[in-house]
């Protein structure tokens, strides 16, 4: 049958070629294909010989990504970030050092593997996801397709269509290639990843289809005549760079960090260079000859360049690197997957999300939502009741089908009447029993100028026709005309409504002149169930959510309304947006809470207007006009499932589910990630502070350093990375999302923080100059001295990270939520205790006793009150 209709195709294949220039003028069609290909392919299908001379000529169906960074230049630009280039200052310094005294450069590979560690791990990680991202899109790629080939038909993977490739589609595929309609049925495509338009577009024999659009109804064939990069889609993929995106408010706020740092660290490295050239020069016996005054100098340097590894966070990297990376993996189990490392943060930050309705917001399936019936009932015989009416003329009346593909239930044909059919199989009623029962003799179509659709069937010798269509139309044929009052209502809920009728036919076969009123339904696409209480978290969180469409101010109102997102502020269509000036638009979109009507290049303008207003701004898109939205915005946000390659190419995160709540979700643990910074910067400041200051006074006090510069290593990278791993792994609390968003220039330390930091850093140098001055008690040499003098410093900071987990004067469970921090903190205790029972050599250490440990371990806990007492400052704080 299939070969017999392609015979009668090829027949009118001049007349083809002869409009084929008015398609190639098409805003959207084709403009790269000659003639010639119909003439040399032909529309039979291809052979194998063909195949491959198709695509030696015009390639693979693939998409050449968009020109990224090489994978060198990726590694490299992680040496960016302002703490590894101080790192990087300290290694030279180091190595100077080392050389010059002629010692060991263990001190100097220690800094350079914190800085390769760091530098490392976010590469690894963001490789790790953008590999996760390509597989998602080869999964595409690899959807089988129904083509004619060597004519017979068959299913071919999309990458493999070729130029000159007869497609097969039927309603639910997704058109693979460009190319035009050799036949058409019927047929419907959503193009709205190009056009922005929502509702399907009709599609006859000639009219141009695109790669990335989907059949919505109906059946074609098409012949393929562009693929891959030659598509309407590779032209805007291949416009598409990596480029630059803006730089996020972690990104801003951890290079304010770091400049303050380096600055404490430089000013420190400052005066300990001027307290010993001042020592050896003006105090002491002044150095006489040349190489005492080189010796004295370095021994300066050498001194500040301790200095600068105590001050300079190491940790701070790798700990924030692992706390992304925790993170991205947690977020994409709760279906985000996040291409972008840093974005896990940024999305916790936002301010304002711009959503798209249909799929996002609502469930992407026309459903029977009301009805003047309750339930579908089947009828023994003729039908007696209004439900057994209903019934009948939804299952009979109707050209739409429903077939399963891959376990999924799909719509083969028009929507709404698909979404009567489901309607009858949630109730268990089969539409296909009740037609083969009742087969139809007629069927007049619906069409935009009648409003309705009519069937006729016969039964008992009598013919009966089942009428449906606009309340309007139906009711004004029937007698006694029905109340249409109470239907009002489901259009303030964004119903499509249709009302049904039936009538008895006279003899003569003529129409009866009046009809009887069988009842209604409401249609629409139903808003998911979890959207309503995700917007309203939303704006709990102090995040305005807006919904950008390209349905109509009403439908998009009532659904806005709905969901939560429309309360008092402003509706506009895209025209009328678009015609504002930038400084208008700056001026209205505070308050603009629905966009309709809207195209791509609308949702562009409004994140530019509420960037220009200092927002945070996540937009989602699923179409391949939404790039440059999605790249511009400071969060971009994908659909995985209805997405397009380009869309997702150009996302930093891409929902799996594409979901509204999932962004939620998201948000929520961007919240916690930027928490967790936080609680890890009070930790490794408390360290860095305490241990610089007491780095600096003890030469002036007349004591040798307190700590190695191999000592300071294991306190500032391993311990603190495995401290970031500890307090980093602390769930997300209620409370994150009963907040406003943290505005982009406020500081990552907050008062509460430098408060804590400072208190507890102060008690730390107290208790040190306290202690190098007196001794510790039990501790016999010297030796002994510093040894438990280093013990007792990172144990203290093992107590202080209990502190730690309590951020801005919130406790988590002493022993709930967060096991791997009681792990960590043990793993912390005992490698310090093999460090120095057996890392003498190295850490230039002595082994304890067993009561000299307890000692230290009882006599630092102490530090657990701090907690205590900075909760009651919080705590009075906040009420005055």
């Amino acid at each position: 049958m299939t070969c017999s209709v392609l015979l009668k195709i090829d027949s009118s294949l001049q007349s083809i070629c002869h409009n084929f220039e008015i398609l190639r003028r098409h805003e959207y069609g084709i403009t790269m294909i000659p003639t010639q290909d119909l003439e040399r392919f032909g529309t039979d299908g291809l052979s194998s010989e063909t195949v491959l001379e198709s695509r030696k000529l015009y390639g693979k169906n693939e998409l050449t990504p968009p020109k990224r960074i090489p994978v060198w230049k990726q590694y490299l630009e992680k040496y960016q970030d302002p703490i590894i280039r101080i790192l990087l200052v300290a290694v030279v310094l180091s190595a100077l050092v080392a050389l010059l005294e002629g010692e060991s450069l263990i001190d100097t590979l220690g800094i350079a593997l914190a800085v390769i560690l760091a530098t490392t791990i976010a590469f690894l990680t963001e490789f790790r996801s953008n590999r996760a991202f390509d597989a998602l899109n080869a999964m595409r790629e690899d959807t089988g397709v129904k083509v004619i080939r060597d004519g017979s038909p068959g299913s071919i993977p999309m990458r493999d269509i070729v130029v000159g490739d007869v497609i097969l589609l039927e309603a639910g595929d997704m058109v693979p290639a460009d190319g035009y309609l050799l036949v058409a049925a019927e047929t419907e495509a959503d193009e709205s990843a190009f056009t922005g338009e929502s509702e399907p577009v009709k599609k006859i024999v000639q009219d141009s289809v695109l790669k990335g659009s989907y059949i919505t109804g109906g059946r074609a064939t098409m012949f393929a005549a562009a693929v891959g990069d030659r598509t309407k889609m590779g032209q805007i993929a291949s416009s598409l760079t990596e480029g630059t995106r803006p730089e996020t408010p972690l990104q801003i706020k951890l290079h304010d960090l770091a400049h303050l740092i380096s600055k404490f660290g430089y000013i420190m490295a400052g005066l300990i260079i001027g307290v010993v050239l001042i020592q050896d020069f003006v105090i002491g016996v002044p150095p006489q000859t040349p190489i005492e005054i080189f010796s004295v100098i370095l021994h300066a340097c050498m001194f500040a360049v301790v200095i600068i590894v105590v001050s300079v966070p190491e940790g701070l990297p790798v700990s924030v690197t692992v706390s992304l990376a925790l993170t991205m993996g947690k977020m994409t189990r709760a279906k985000s997957l996040v291409r972008r490392l840093i974005a896990c943060e940024t999305v916790g930050s936002v301010t304002v999300i711009c959503t798209d309705k249909t799929g996002t917001l609502t469930m992407n399936q026309m459903e029977v939502a009301a009805s003047s019936v309750e339930v579908p009932e089947i009828s023994s015989g003729l039908p007696k009741t209004p439900s057994e009416w209903i019934t009948l003329n939804a299952a009979v009346n109707s050209t739409a089908e429903l077939e399963y593909h891959e376990d999924r239930l799909i719509t083969v044909g028009n929507s709404t009447e698909a979404a009567l059919l489901r309607w009858l199989h949630r109730t268990g009623v089969s539409y296909t029993d009740i037609r083969h029962a009742w087969p139809s003799i007629s069927q007049d179509f619906f069409n935009s100028k009648k409003k309705q659709m009519s069937t006729i069937f016969e039964y008992d010798s009598k013919r009966y026709i089942l009428v449906k269509g606009a309340p309007e139309i139906v009711a004004a044929r029937c007698s006694p005309a029905p109340d249409l009052s109470n239907l009002h209502h489901l259009a303030q809920r964004a119903m499509r409504t249709l009302a049904f009728a039936h009538g008895e036919l006279k003899p003569d076969g003529e129409e009866p002149s009046t009809l009887i009123w069988d009842g209604y339904v409401g249609i629409r696409d139903e808003v998911r169930p979890d959207v309503p209480e995700a917007v309203k978290t939303c704006n709990d969180a102090g995040i305005t959510v807006k919904m950008v469409t390209g349905d109509s101010p009403e439908t998009a109102t009532a659904i806005a309304r709905e969901t939560g997102i429309f309360r008092d502020g402003k509706v506009m269509t895209g025209p009328e947006f678009r015609e504002l000036s930038d400084e208008k638009r700056r001026d209205i979109v505070s308050d603009l809470q629905v966009l309709a009507r809207s195209e791509p290049h609308d949702k562009l303008l409004l994140v530019k207007a509420l960037q220009a207003n200092g927002e945070v701004v996540a937009v989602t898109g699923d179409g391949t006009n939404d790039a440059p939205a999605l790249r511009n915005a400071d969060v971009g946000l994908a659909m995985g499932i209805a997405g397009t390659e380009v869309a997702r190419e150009a996302s930093d995160i891409i929902l799996l589910d594409d979901s509204f709540p999932t962004i939620e979700r998201a948000v929520w643990w961007g919240r916690a990630l930027y928490e967790n910074i936080q609680r890890f910067l009070i930790f490794q400041l408390t360290i860095n502070i305490s241990a610089a200051i007491l780095t600096f006074i003890s030469p002036l006090l007349g004591f040798p350093p307190p700590f190695t510069i191999i000592q300071l290593l294991w306190i500032n990278i391993i311990m603190d990375s495995l401290a970031a791993l500890a307090l980093c792994s602390e769930a997300p609390h209620p409370a994150l999302m009963n907040r406003k968003p943290i505005p982009r220039t406020a500081s990552v330390i907050t008062p509460y923080m430098k408060f804590s930091i400072l208190i507890t850093a102060m008690i730390y140098i107290v208790v040190g100059i306290t202690c190098m001055i007196t001794g510790l008690p039990f501790m016999e040499t010297p030796e002994q001295q510093a040894t438990a003098f280093f013990a007792g410093f990172v144990i203290a900071q093992v107590w202080n990270g209990f502190n730690c987990r309590g951020i801005n004067g919130i406790m988590p469970p002493l022993f709930r939520g967060n096991p791997v921090f009681f792990v960590i903190m043990g793993l912390i205790v005992g490698i310090q205790i093999l460090i120095v029972q057996y890392g003498g050599e190295i850490f230039d250490t002595v082994p304890l006793t067993p009561l000299q440990w307890i000692v230290i371990g009882i006599g630092t806990m102490p530090v657990l009150l701090i907690w205590p007492f900075l909760r009651f400052y919080h705590q009075r704080t906040k009420k005055l």
